[in-house]
């Protein structure tokens, strides 16, 4: 098996003493020529590991965290800083970093902490409305199920237990996730992922009357995605339906107002009933 075989197999990070078998003349000449970095003594990646991967490889440390949450392809909230998970002989970091001094569960990849840790330590380091986006992102992804996220939190603290039995799938993005909390504390009935016949599926319906529709730029920057998303309003629109459309940007700016205004027009429509 060669080097390249070998860090594959670790995710893309190994030790030195992961790829024993290798000399060093070999891994010397792969760093040489590109073909290898080296971010920290005895560790060695492959160049195409993510930034925030090789960051943390450097510092002796693990991405976690919402850093982690990314990295799965889930959630990661506001909070842009790099959340490590370091032990006592950790290297430095930059003054934004975020370090959670626990030792780091048995995982092979060297350069983030397993998937179930991720989620853990997204409830325990996050705040509450972050924690139960990432969690639904993760059960939207189907990179979980709802027996699995019990089984995951089985044995944690109470309040951990609670965020995470917070968490409901339907969730395409934390933006939505945001806007459905917001909407169920306020009382609000809320649908996700309704299948509207002759239109398709509609984020979010409230209180069975209004459908609300979040555009996030990454999924509808695109003139087929602006065409797609017009047609479903003009068939709801054909049903007789009440329908809203917000920006992602909104959300994440004034959850709050994007409430108030989904309210105004229900009270227009109990006004018209």
């Amino acid at each position: 098996m060669d080097w390249q075989t070998r860090l594959r197999a670790h995710g893309g990070a190994a030790t030195r003493r992961e790829l024993r078998a290798v000399p060093d003349r070999v891994l010397t000449a792969a760093v040489e020529s590109g073909w290898l970095v080296r971010p920290r003594r005895g560790v060695y990646a492959l160049p195409g590991l993510p930034r925030e991967a090789i960051a943390a490889l450097s510092a002796g440390g693990r991405l976690s965290c919402v850093s982690a949450a990314r990295s799965y392809g889930l959630w990661g909230g506001q909070d842009g800083r790099l959340h490590l998970r370091v032990g006592a002989h950790a290297g430095r970091t930059d003054a934004d970093t975020v370090r959670h001094w626990t030792p780091n569960d048995a995982h092979p990849e060297l350069w983030r902490v397993s998937f179930a840790e991720c989620l853990r330590s997204v409830v325990s380091c996050a705040d509450e409305e972050t924690a139960v986006a990432v969690l639904d992102t993760a059960l939207s992804a189907r990179s979980v199920t709802l027996a699995g996220l019990r089984r995951i939190f089985e044995g944690t603290t109470r309040q951990s237990m609670a965020v995470a039995a917070a968490a409901r799938p339907g969730s395409d993005s934390g933006v939505e996730s945001i806007l459905r909390q917001r909407l169920s504390v306020r009382g609000h009935h809320v649908e996700q992922q309704i299948a509207v016949p002759g239109v398709g599926r509609v984020d979010i319906r409230v209180d069975g009357v209004l459908y609300v529709e979040i555009d996030g730029f990454a999924y509808h920057a695109d003139k087929a995605s602006f065409e797609r998303d017009r047609t479903r309003d003009t068939g709801l629109a054909l049903l007789g339906a009440r329908r809203v459309r917000f920006p992602a940007r909104d959300v994440l700016l004034d959850a709050d107002a994007v409430v108030a205004t989904i309210e105004a027009v229900l009270a227009t429509e109990e006004m018209r009933a």
